[in-house]
């Protein structure tokens, strides 16, 4: 196994702070949608003067989505990362790879912003979110060190889980 150490609380923390730049983000381009959708008039001269609906649409999904972003976020800072578990569970890190090669892929198990990819230090491997929906998590999740799981795509060339931080 190759020299890898990961913060499971500073991975965390990376990823609240991306989802909190995601909020801000969107709260700029809600606050820029609700002005557009008053400043429009409300009385259309013609039926092709569809900029206040249009922007009214575009407040609303970006309210719907600032939802969603922000129980993602207290969902995030609510939970409890397992200190050393014996069986991997949502808030472990783990690397799977062949048992004699490095590791290929590096996964973060968590309860919501699935597909997100966090650089890590060196700069040359992201560890990727994975939700208990996935395939990848699915297969992953309930086992041990060393066991061997066949991943998807490829559930014909099992790798092994290598290690849990």
């Amino acid at each position: 196994m190759d020299e890898l150490t990961i913060n499971k609380a500073e991975l965390l923390l990376e990823v609240i702070g991306q989802v909190e730049e995601t909020l801000r983000r969107m709260g700029s381009g809600y606050a820029a949608a609700r002005q557009a959708t008053l400043d429009s008039p409300h009385v259309m001269k013609s039926k092709r003067e569809v900029t206040g609906i249009e922007a009214s649409y575009l407040a609303n999904g970006l309210a719907q989505n600032i939802q969603e972003r922000e129980h993602e976020l207290r969902m995030l800072k609510g939970l409890h990362l397992p200190e050393s578990p014996s069986r991997v569970v949502l808030g472990c890190v783990v690397g799977v790879g062949p048992m004699e090669g490095p590791v290929e892929r590096l996964y973060f198990l968590l309860p919501v912003c699935g597909g997100m990819e966090i650089p890590l230090g060196d700069g040359e491997r992201t560890v990727r979110i994975l939700t208990s929906g996935a395939p990848a998590a699915k297969a992953l999740l309930g086992k041990h060190l060393g066991e061997d799981v066949p991943l998807p795509p490829r559930p014909d060339h099992p790798t092994s889980v290598r290690f849990l931080v």
